[in-house]
């Protein structure tokens, strides 16, 4: 359990910091928690984001959401500082702002770096941590989860491997349910298709570490081979990671792959953090991004590029490839891609069990639309900051319901 804030015995009202610094494709995973606080908390949120620009994108996600929108703060780096390497940046702007980020009753973030806060303060107040996403990778379980004070995770999967590390003690780990599916979800048989013509589209979305994507060994061939073939559209929407480190010659070359109306080329649009593609697709084609577990949420074919000659069947780190047919980089794609949707009954059972297991409260109606059950994780996480915060929670524990 939470220590008695100091807001408790304190005369100021109880300030909630939501640390959102990386990146915009992580803010669906944060800010509507950040959003309903704020519904709950009038005036006692704050947003921090690294730019003026992520500063903007959040405001409209607050504006879109329909609720009240909370304070949002840019943390602008002094002059000098912007000088240093971009993969410095954020643990510089945490050092600088670091006794304005502190001043709060309970801190929440989406990424890891922010416990850094741990060690530069000592009057660091309760950290808390929504993971973004809930893939396999072990990068996800790593050492620095011992400095939170509380982690909400989308499932039991998440919860049991973190507690297995050693990092997580049982009482501080939460099986919340997915913040981003339960908001995505409600208005996802509103969207349009991808394309408009009849033939099934394929999501060909790349990890960005360079060590385990496949996006240089196969995914040229890809696209030359499916425009060739004619039967089948693709999207290429690599981690918006991936493609910011593009050069602007990368980018233009990737991008005149484009074919109107069956080859879309998409290296970071909006599209590719709001389940745009993934929920629009018919066939995964990937690595290791946790974006399968988004697009499974409605079960269908995957297809797995193995470009390094890792030995994955007995590893934790790629369990999302058991969800389908594995293949080399130097395969044929279309004829992969032919045998995916033709094997896909052999994975079916496989991938809703490993989903229920992975995202809390999943399952589905006879159409196959995804439902999550009457649960509502963006309450639950609000409900854990208040408790840390020593504040009222807003609901009960039991009383959570769907969103609307």
């Amino acid at each position: 359990m939470p220590a008695s804030s100091a807001s408790a015995s304190s005369a100021r009202p109880a300030r909630l910091h939501v640390v959102a610094i990386g990146g915009v494709h992580q803010f669906a995973h944060i800010l509507p928690v950040a959003f309903e606080l704020e519904r709950r908390h009038p005036g006692q949120v704050t947003v921090f984001v690294c730019t003026g620009e992520e500063a903007s994108a959040a405001r409209a996600r607050a504006l879109e959401s329909g609720g009240p929108v909370p304070q949002i703060v840019a943390m602008d780096l002094p002059r000098a500082m912007r000088m240093l390497p971009g993969n410095l940046h954020k643990t510089v702007r945490l050092a600088t702002w670091a006794k304005r980020l502190c001043d709060a009753d309970a801190i929440l973030c989406a990424e890891r770096t922010s416990t850094v806060l741990r060690r530069l303060r000592g009057d660091c107040p309760p950290i808390l941590h929504i993971p973004h996403g809930a893939g396999d990778r072990a990068v996800g379980f790593e050492k620095r989860f011992t400095l939170f004070d509380h982690v909400m995770v989308a499932g039991e999967k998440d919860r049991e491997r973190l507690l297995a590390s050693g990092f997580v003690q049982p009482a501080d780990c939460t099986v919340t349910g997915p913040i981003k599916l339960s908001t995505v979800l409600p208005a996802a048989a509103k969207r349009a298709p991808l394309f408009d013509n009849a033939r099934p589209t394929i999501l060909y979305n790349p990890h960005f570490c360079r060590t385990l994507s496949s996006m240089e060994a196969f995914g040229r061939r890809l696209v030359e081979a499916v425009a060739r073939d004619g039967r089948y559209n693709l999207v290429v929407a690599p981690h918006v990671r991936l493609a910011r480190h593009l050069s602007a010659r990368q980018r233009r070359q990737w991008q005149a792959l484009a074919v109107p109306g069956q080859v879309v080329v998409d290296l970071g649009s909006a599209r590719c953090n709001d389940m745009t593609y993934t929920l629009g697709a018919d066939l995964y084609l990937g690595d290791v991004s946790s974006q399968v577990y988004e697009f499974l949420v409605r079960p269908r074919p995957c297809l797995f590029v193995d470009a390094r000659g890792v030995d994955w069947r007995d590893s934790d780190d790629y369990a999302m490839w058991h969800f389908g047919d594995v293949i080399g980089a130097d395969a044929d794609p279309v004829a992969a891609i032919d045998r995916a949707f033709a094997s896909h009954h052999a994975y079916l059972a496989w991938q809703r069990e490993r989903m229920a297991y992975s995202i809390a409260g999943i399952g589905w109606t006879a159409d196959g639309s995804p439902t999550l059950g009457g649960r509502n994780p963006v309450g639950a996480a609000a409900g854990i900051v208040e408790r840390y915060a020593g504040l009222p929670v807003g609901l009960a524990a039991g009383q959570w319901t769907a969103a609307a």
